[in-house]
This record gives C-alpha cells, sequence and structure tokens, in this order.
C-alpha cells in the first residue's frame, strides 16, 4: 500500500484532511449516486462521515464502511463497484481516501 500511496503522490508532506481532500472526491465523483440511487449512503457533505466512520456496510455487514487505520478492512474501499462503475475513481483518488483511512480518518 505505501508503495501506491507514493506512486500516486500521496506520500509525505501534510496529513490528508477529510474535508479538503476526501469530501471534494465525494462531491465530483459519488454523489449523484449517493444518495439518490443508494439511500443506506449519504455522500454528501455534512453528511457523509458520520455515515462513513464505524458503520456497517448495507450489503456486507461483516464489513464497517471505513475502519480508521485499516484501508485494507475498510469495506469503502473493498466493495465491487458497479461494473460499468469500475473505473469511477482514479487510482490518485483512491490513494487519497486510502491515505486519509491509515491517517486514522479524521473528520477535520
Amino acid at each position: 500500500m505505501a508503495v501506491a500511496l507514493a506512486a500516486a503522490g500521496c506520500g509525505g508532506g501534510h496529513a490528508v484532511s477529510f474535508r479538503a481532500d476526501v469530501q471534494p472526491i465525494f462531491d465530483r465523483k459519488c454523489v449523484a449516486c449517493h444518495p439518490t440511487a443508494y439511500p443506506y449512503l449519504d455522500l454528501r457533505p455534512g453528511r457523509s462521515y458520520g455515515d462513513l466512520l464505524h458503520v456497517l456496510a448495507a450489503t456486507r455487514p461483516a464489513f464497517e464502511r471505513v475502519l480508521p487505520r485499516r484501508p485494507e478492512l475498510s469495506y469503502l474501499l473493498l466493495h465491487p463497484p458497479d461494473p460499468s462503475l469500475a473505473g469511477l475513481l482514479s487510482s490518485r483518488e483512491r490513494a487519497v481516501i486510502a491515505r486519509w483511512i491509515s491517517e486514522g480518518a479524521k473528520d477535520d
């Protein structure tokens, strides 16, 4: 994972900010469907953080959506997307989200 993060330009420097780095990804790529087509997860600003942290995944309740410091166990990164949306998030965007989770998934 560290290699993927460094390759994506996410290594070192500042901590990943939920408000400045992660939420804008959701705003660009996710809010059109979450919560509209998928009402069990609201990724709009002001709602997304509470719907992610320590919340069981609606479609796989054995997993939490985001488990701080454990991106490899966070369903947000593990779930298989709809095949038509497989490339929705770039590798860099996924790396930013993974790094935010690795850093403790803080709400800032």
